[in-house]
């Protein structure tokens, strides 16, 4: 029996440890993507301009490098898109954010939540507060080629190229207005359009 609680201790000690190395990048350099560069389309979106806003109001676990971005949809109704770069990963000090925590935050209460249909598994939510509704699709870009991580063959291969030991992360949301929002297959083509921009300047 103290042979079975040393090897579980033990077990439990190393996975730590490893996890705190790949956090710290000692496997792997963090490398941050040139987000002034993102192409002009992504998917049937276009870019706009940078949105100005206070870079206060990100908090205390601010990002380390982030854009605020207008963008339309193929319709032309107007949303944006906010991506925001972290060097080291470390959910247990809340970096990165939590999206739908942060919307909470500030007021908007959850009404509907599900999963689109994309490799990257984005989530898409529909927020409200004070009369008015958004809906927000997000997810975490990884660097490397992410997309159905969790399938054996994806993490050897993101183990092999070095990726999957790489401790940096973007968190990103696209936000329109709920009744002017693009339907879940023209905003997952925008999701694959990003991640694949991002990846090529990552």
């Amino acid at each position: 029996m103290r042979l079975l609680n040393a090897l579980s201790f033990t077990s439990l000690f190393l996975a730590a440890a490893f996890a705190g190395a790949v956090e710290c990048g000692l496997f792997a350099r963090a490398r941050q993507p040139d987000l002034a560069t993102l192409p002009a389309t992504l998917g049937g979106f276009t870019l706009g301009p940078e949105i100005e806003f206070d870079a206060a109001a990100l908090g205390q676990s601010a990002p380390d490098a982030f854009t605020f971005r207008a963008v339309r949809d193929a319709e032309g109704h107007e949303g944006r898109l906010f991506i925001a770069y972290y060097v080291r990963a470390q959910r247990w000090s809340g970096r990165p954010h939590d999206v739908d925590k942060c919307f909470t935050a500030m007021g908007y209460a959850e009404r509907e939540v599900h999963a689109l249909d994309e490799a990257h598994r984005p989530w898409s939510r529909r927020f409200e507060k004070d009369g008015a509704a958004i809906r927000v699709v997000h997810w975490l870009e990884r660097p490397g080629d992410d997309s159905n991580e969790l399938a054996p063959a994806a993490l050897v291969a993101r183990l092999a190229d070095g990726s999957g030991f790489r401790p940096d992360v973007c968190s990103v949301y696209f936000e329109f207005a709920a009744e002017e929002a693009p339907d879940d297959d023209a905003s997952a083509a925008a999701v694959t359009a990003l991640s694949r921009a991002l990846d090529e300047r990552w």
